[in-house]
């Protein structure tokens, strides 16, 4: 998969949401090595924006449920 800024906080925020992760583990100093090293100068989102990606993906998914039904 090649790397994008949007694929990499969208992947982030639905982390977040299904396990139940703090949207500050961007903020954990292993996980800023992680993506370092896959992905060198990759600058990690803050997590007041992961927090606005996780609303935006449930409000979008919301939508597409209510039309559905």
């Amino acid at each position: 998969i090649p790397y994008s800024e949007k694929m990499h906080r969208t992947l982030i925020a639905i982390r977040c949401a299904r396990s139940y992760r703090p949207f500050n583990f961007v903020k954990d100093p292993e996980y800023a090595m992680e993506v370092e090293m896959l992905q060198p100068g990759t600058k990690l989102p803050h997590p007041s924006t992961v927090s606005k990606d996780v609303r935006a993906i449930h409000k979008l998914a919301a939508q597409r449920v209510r039309t559905y039904f």
